[in-house]
């Protein structure tokens, strides 16, 4: 299936503004067959524009999350990347039925 590039950065944005989970679509995209990448200069500009824009909005969501986990355990600090050390409340066994 052929992606344009365009409206998969369409979808991505919608999802992340709705507050939907991106990653499906992401696993999705097969990038030998994305299409509609720019052309000019100036496509490749307005592009590069539109994905900082995005970026933006990912570090936006992305900022409360980290806010929240370093409230959780307070004598943590930063690591690298921005990451904190998660404190041991959190647990990773979200894929498990009850």
């Amino acid at each position: 299936m052929l992606h344009s590039l365009p409206a998969l950065l369409n979808d991505l944005e919608r999802k992340l503004v709705e507050g939907r989970d991106p990653l499906p679509l992401i696993n999705s995209i097969r990038w030998a067959e994305v299409i509609d990448w720019p052309r000019t200069r100036e496509d490749a500009a307005r592009l590069k524009e539109r994905l900082a824009r995005l970026t933006f909005l990912i570090n936006g969501l992305h900022a409360p999350v980290r806010a929240t986990l370093m409230r959780m355990s307070p004598e943590a600090t930063y690591v690298a990347k921005g990451g904190a050390n998660l404190p041991q409340v959190v647990s990773f066994r979200s894929g498990q039925s009850v």
